[in-house]
């Protein structure tokens, strides 16, 4: 997602090794960035329940970024 710095699998999945040379840093910022834009559908889809577990994963992932490897 722009600005965030996350960069997203060569092909749109991650394997166990892809994964593996991530760093806890990384898979946080990525998995934050995903659902970052998860978020947005599922509140322009009117889901305000699935926004609002969205926005709560989000919150953790973005704790995460601050945690140490």
């Amino acid at each position: 997602m722009a600005g965030t710095g996350a960069r997203p699998p060569q092909d749109g999945t991650t394997t166990a090794s892809e994964a593996s040379r991530l760093s806890h840093r990384e898979a946080a910022d990525y998995i934050a960035a995903m659902l970052e834009g998860l978020r947005h559908v599922a509140q322009s889809a009117q889901m305000p329940f699935l926004a609002y577990l969205i926005d709560v994963a989000l919150e953790e992932a973005k704790s995460q970024k601050g945690a140490v490897d």
